[in-house]
C-alpha cells in the first residue's frame, strides 16, 4: 500500500503540472492543474517535448498479462478498462528523454527503437498516437501498480531483439518521431524567418500563427497524424524560445560573425599575394594580368 502511494505521488510530479484532460475521447479537452486533473478518466502523460512515460495501447481482453507472457518487465502501472479488459501499460523513465534544440540525436532515435521494440513485443497499437492515455489515478479503471522503480531504457532495450525494432513499414514513425521532426522542421524556419518577421514589428502570437499554419501542413505528411494539442504545444515552445532568444540587434550580430566567419575560410587575393612569390609589386602584378586578360 505504502509502495502505492509513492508511485501514484511520483506519476503526478512527473506528468505535464496543467496537462490536457478529458472524460470523453473525442469532446473538447481541459486544461488544468495536475492535482484537479487527477480525477478525469483520460489525461496527458507527457509534455510535447519531454518523455518521462512510455505507455502502451494493448487492445485485449489479455491486457493485464500481455507484459509477463511476452516476456517484457512489469510496467509501473496498468489501467483496464473492466468493460472489456483492454488497457494502458505505463513505464517510467529514470531519466527523461527530451527533443530540444540541444537535445541528442542518438538518444531519441534510441527511445524511438525502444518504443517501437515494445509496441512490437507488446503487441500494442501502432496508431496510438501517445498523447492521451486511461488515468491510472481515476476510478473508472481498474489501476494495478506493478513495478516500483523507473526503468532506464537499456534495461527496457535488453529485453528486446533486432526483430523486436523493426520497422514494419517504411513510413512507420512513432509519436515521439513525429514530435522531434515537427520540432526540428518549425526551428530551422523559425531561425531562417524571425529577422524578418521582427524587423516588419509583427508581434510574437503572429510569428506563432504563421508556425502553426506550417505545422498543420508537415503534420499532414505524417502516416499517423498529433492531435492539435499537441502540435500547438511544439509551436509554442519554437517560438516562445526563438522570440526570447533573438533580438534584432543580436540576430545580426551573428550574421555579421556567420560572413566573417566564411569570407575567413576563402582564399582571398590579399591572403595569397602572389606577387611576393613573383618578387615583383602587387601593381606591375596587376599590370600584367590586365595584359594576359585583355584579348
Amino acid at each position: 500500500m505504502i509502495a502505492t502511494q509513492a508511485m501514484r505521488e511520483v506519476y503526478l510530479q512527473t506528468i505535464p503540472q496543467r496537462p490536457y484532460c478529458t472524460n470523453h475521447l473525442g469532446r473538447r479537452l481541459r486544461i488544468i492543474d495536475a492535482a484537479r486533473a487527477a480525477g478525469f478518466a483520460n489525461i496527458q502523460h507527457n509534455m510535447p517535448l519531454v518523455w518521462h512515460w512510455l505507455v502502451f495501447d494493448i487492445d485485449g481482453e489479455d491486457a493485464y498479462t500481455r507484459a509477463e507472457t511476452r516476456g517484457c518487465p512489469p510496467p509501473n502501472f496498468i489501467a483496464l478498462n473492466p468493460a472489456n479488459g483492454h488497457g494502458h501499460a505505463g513505464y517510467l523513465l529514470e531519466s527523461a528523454v527530451t527533443a530540444f534544440d540541444t537535445s541528442s540525436r542518438r538518444a531519441i532515435k534510441f527511445f524511438e527503437d525502444v518504443e517501437r521494440g515494445m509496441t512490437n513485443r507488446l503487441g500494442a497499437d501502432h496508431a496510438y498516437p501517445g498523447f492521451l492515455s486511461k488515468n491510472p489515478l481515476c476510478s473508472r479503471w481498474e489501476t494495478d501498480w506493478q513495478a516500483v522503480r523507473p526503468y532506464r531504457l537499456e534495461t527496457l532495450n535488453d529485453y528486446l531483439d533486432k526483430t523486436d525494432k523493426r520497422k514494419k513499414l517504411a513510413r512507420e514513425m512513432s509519436a515521439v518521431g513525429r514530435n522531434a521532426t515537427l520540432f526540428e522542421q518549425l526551428s530551422k524556419w523559425a531561425y531562417r524567418h524571425w529577422f524578418r518577421t521582427a524587423k516588419e514589428g509583427r508581434t510574437r502570437d503572429e510569428f506563432e500563427c504563421m508556425l502553426h499554419e506550417l505545422a498543420e501542413a508537415i503534420n499532414a505528411t505524417f502516416p499517423v497524424r498529433l492531435s492539435h494539442a499537441e502540435i500547438s504545444g511544439v509551436t509554442q515552445s519554437v517560438a516562445r524560445w526563438v522570440w526570447k532568444k533573438f533580438t534584432l540587434e543580436g540576430f545580426a550580430k551573428i550574421q555579421r560573425a556567420r560572413a566573417l566567419k566564411r569570407w575567413a575560410a576563402s582564399p582571398t587575393l590579399t591572403a595569397m599575394r602572389p606577387w611576393i612569390e613573383q618578387g615583383i609589386s602587387r601593381r606591375t602584378w596587376e599590370r600584367r594580368r590586365q595584359r594576359t586578360v585583355s584579348p
